[in-house]
């Protein structure tokens, strides 16, 4: 195999797959990143056998072939050179890096055979979200799902022995689509009602492992665009397509593919409460820094904050038993029911808070031991985010 390849695209192409290299394997030959050249272009791929990730990258073939190559002495070579063209070849048993541009230096590593590589998934045979347009033009929009993400999957339970509960479900249901995660403690819910024609024509659910959706964020929020998402029996794959290709006249495309959790999932709308009547409206860029502030002095096992909530002000505290310290602030807000006290994590909290991007919140309640909902007050329109927070025992 010999490829040349401009080292600004091979740096490109070994960030997209380089997270999903396993750092410790009992299978070897996962530590490296499968190279394979062919006449319809260059493939870097890698997988955990759970994830597997193939991106395209531009360059020259002049001779057809695969290799794997170390991920990550691979990674740090390439990264250390100057942008100049490399030439990638590929023999018995070592891979070649060359530099040209008139400065000689090579580079040889070890290589495992690309037969020695586990086969990778092709293709997805099942249903299909399209993300080629945006809301705007009644299409579905790649930035919806990864604000999706990123308002869900702190959310998944990290408790093996309910590995359901280790996964984001995702269902999309004739026009609207949903995530929900939750860990036992908290649940949040992000559902959109899909615009265009496409989303209605999916029926269909899964429960896709965190750290999946999590690389598909860090691709969009690295410029890459997500163009499809097809829903397997046991797979789910995102094709994405790198942002300096939007026209489509290359081949610098990503596809990623993720086992998924077997299910069912819990039934979440049997835990959303629906008779929480009281309501405190407060603003957000006050109420998250005095939750961080009084936290200071929460229990560190607990990490309890108590919420004291009278007539238009909330009371926020926390003591300490451990260095004898206690917090206390005052906060405006709009509450008209009777008093009452309630206490939750601070760090639950605050995870919430710092997702919620109106600067008013609602706490919708009931009683002091009882799951309250808290939302943003400004929602886009056919947006419906939600998180439900389990209360703790009030310490005395």
């Amino acid at each position: 195999m010999k490829a040349v390849i401009e080292r600004e695209e091979l740096v490109r192409g070994i960030q997209a797959v380089l997270d999903i290299v396993p750092s410790k394997s009992t299978l070897p030959v996962l530590s490296n990143i499968l190279v394979h050249a062919s006449p319809d272009g260059i493939e870097l791929s890698a997988t955990d056998l759970d994830i597997s990730i193939v991106c395209g990258v531009s360059g020259k073939v002049e001779e057809p072939g695969s290799t794997t190559v170390p991920a990550r002495k691979f990674s740090e070579i390439v990264r250390e050179l100057p942008d100049e063209t490399i030439t990638v070849v590929a023999e018995e048993n070592k891979v070649t890096i060359e530099r040209q541009a008139g400065l000689e230096g090579t580079y040889v590593l070890m290589s495992v055979p690309a037969e020695d590589f586990p086969e990778l998934p092709v293709e997805i045979d099942g249903p299909e979200m399209n993300f080629g347009g945006g809301d705007e033009d009644g299409g579905l929009s790649g930035d919806l799902l990864g604000d999706m993400i990123s308002k869900t999957v702190f959310a998944v339970s990290r408790d093996e022995t309910r590995p359901v509960l280790n996964g984001v479900l995702w269902q999309v249901r004739e026009g609207r689509t949903t995530m929900v995660a939750t860990d036992g403690h908290r649940l949040v819910k992000f559902s959109k009602t899909l615009q265009g024609p496409e989303g209605k024509q999916v029926v269909t659910e899964a429960i896709v492992p965190p750290r999946a959706l999590n690389h598909v964020l860090k691709l969009v929020s690295g410029g890459s665009r997500l163009q499809k998402v097809a829903f397997g029996q046991n797979h789910l794959m995102f094709e994405l397509i790198d942002s300096e290709d939007f026209d489509g006249d290359g081949g610098e495309d990503i596809r990623l593919f993720t086992r998924l959790i077997e299910g069912p999932y819990v039934d979440y709308e049997q835990v959303i409460p629906t008779g929480n009547s009281k309501r405190m409206y407060i603003t957000n860029s006050a109420l998250a820094p005095a939750v961080r502030r009084v936290s200071i002095l929460a229990s560190s096992q607990t990490h309890q904050v108590r919420i004291e909530l009278g007539q238009n002000q909330v009371e926020l505290s926390a003591n300490s038993q451990e260095i004898g310290g206690e917090a206390k602030e005052s906060l405006d807000a709009r509450y008209e029911e009777d008093a009452m006290a309630i206490g939750y994590n601070a760090g639950y909290l605050l995870d919430i808070l710092r997702r919620i991007e109106s600067d008013e919140v609602v706490f919708e309640l009931d009683c002091a031991v009882t799951a309250g909902i808290i939302r943003p007050v400004d929602q886009a329109e056919g947006e419906d985010y939600l998180c439900l927070l389990m209360p703790l025992r009030l310490s005395e």
